[in-house]
């Protein structure tokens, strides 16, 4: 296993952070693109297995089998017009207005029609109602006029109209959802229209997740609560885990919290050994490039059938990104800096636990917006990760808004930013007013 990136912080700028170095030496334009790092990734990763739940359990799963309709919709031939069905002859092509018909009865909604009619008859229906044996047309009430039981067309009506035929929508044994789909609340709708209650989809993933570094403090810890009386900690609040926590809840995953490793190989190996037999997935931040008490390369070497695809991705920040496989589990070693911990569980992370629930090609959803507020003069060969702050002009266009400091060691984005916006590796320089592609991660307000 290869093992020779250090990020550190070695200078300010006021464009995007400068801190990826192999000892000293940036070599992030050296490394493989953020787009070859994923696609390799991707390529070892296939869907956990698949589980029945009940359809009004489903919101939110991936459907691992096509999904056929168990009936006809609509079941049988109704209105779609509150009027008066009536049968008009083959010879006849058009029921003229001025023509007039008895009414025979009425069809509730729900009842099923027990009335025939015949040339010259019409009995009252509603929208959504059977219509009767014989009719083939429906008049619209606002087209009719009645006088006692006799019915008076205004319009002309042709065959066919106002009726919605039995299967005319939805056929029984149509593919109505296919495997792939991620079920979302329509969908739920459309399963209980077709009749369809059980549904088999990819479960859940559980994937593992943990910290390392001796500076860290558990938020959620005795030792946090006992810190706020002293002043001899210099313990740094360990926001990683949180944060990945949060998203894989959002992405449907079940999070298995594994802690803080402390910076020693024999803990360290523990954890990797302990997340790889839990979960379906290893997530793991801090200790991905080399130091002097960089355990986790090691910790990884050391375990048998786990094998390193990527170690440094030319992208800034998160250059010292690593990426492996254990026996078709995903392990992904991010970098430390929250900020360089996000854009990389953005970028490798999120679409591999996508993958794992079975999406087939799951991808960031960009929006187009304008840059306003300065610009960004960054590095050729490497993406670059801006966070940025979109709004809705009152044209109706995006605007983005670079936050700065954009160093990766600055953390006060997270107060306001909405989006990342991604500089392909030919794009080094960005001004006011150029469109720039941008993935949310929060809501868009007007402004």
């Amino acid at each position: 296993m290869s093992a020779n990136i250090k990020e550190e912080t070695h200078q300010h700028h006021d464009e995007e952070e400068d801190h990826v170095h192999y000892h000293g030496v940036d070599k992030a334009q050296e490394h493989i693109s953020v787009k070859g790092a994923l696609e390799t990734f991707l390529k070892e990763i296939k869907p956990v297995g698949s589980e029945v739940v009940n359809y009004s359990d489903s919101l939110n799963r991936v459907l691992s089998e096509n999904i056929a309709s168990k009936n006809d919709v609509p079941g049988f031939d109704r209105s779609t017009r509150d009027g008066y069905a009536i049968y008009i002859g083959a010879e006849d092509q058009v029921l003229s207005s001025g023509a007039q018909l008895k009414i025979i009865g009425e069809i509730r909604i729900g009842r099923r029609a027990r009335i025939k009619i015949r040339k010259g008859e019409t009995v009252r229906v509603a929208t959504g109602s059977y219509v009767p044996n014989g009719s083939n047309a429906v008049v619209m009430k606002e087209y009719a006029t009645v006088e006692r039981n006799i019915l008076t067309i205004t319009k002309d009506v042709q065959p066919g109209e106002n009726i919605l035929h039995a299967g005319e929508d939805i056929k029984k044994g149509g593919v109505v959802l296919i495997i792939g789909t991620t079920i979302r609340p329509h969908n739920v709708a459309l399963l209980a229209m077709v009749g369809v209650k059980r549904v088999k989809v990819f479960r859940r993933p559980k994937v593992a997740f943990f910290s390392t570094g001796d500076e860290l403090l558990d938020v959620s810890s005795r030792d946090s609560r006992r810190r706020k009386s002293s002043n001899s900690s210099f313990k740094t609040n360990d926001v990683n885990r949180p944060f990945i926590e949060s998203m894989l809840k959002e992405l449907g995953a079940i999070p298995n919290d594994l802690g803080i490793a402390r910076d020693d190989f024999e803990t360290q190996r523990a954890k990797f050994l302990l997340g790889l037999r839990e979960s379906d997935a290893l997530i793991l931040s801090a200790g991905s490039s080399v130091g002097e008490r960089d355990y986790v390369g090691m910790a990884a070497e050391s375990i048998k059938d786990l094998k390193l695809l990527i170690h440094g991705v030319a992208m800034r920040p998160s250059s010292p990104t690593g990426l492996g496989v254990y026996r078709g589990k995903p392990v992904i070693m991010l970098p430390g800096f929250p900020t360089s911990m996000m854009i990389s569980f953005f970028e490798f992370a999120r679409p591999a636990v996508l993958k794992l629930e079975g999406l087939p090609a799951p991808t960031q959803v960009y929006v187009n917006a304008r840059l306003e507020g300065g610009s960004f003069q960054g590095r050729g060969g490497i993406s670059q990760f801006l966070r940025v702050k979109v709004r809705e002009g009152a044209d109706g266009e995006y605007k983005a808004r670079i936050i700065r400091p954009t160093d990766a060691q600055y953390s006060s984005w997270l107060k306001e930013a909405n989006g990342i916006c991604v500089l392909d590796p030919s794009r080094t320089v960005v001004n006011e007013g150029d469109i720039v592609n941008v993935f949310l991660i929060g809501d868009i307000v007007a402004k």
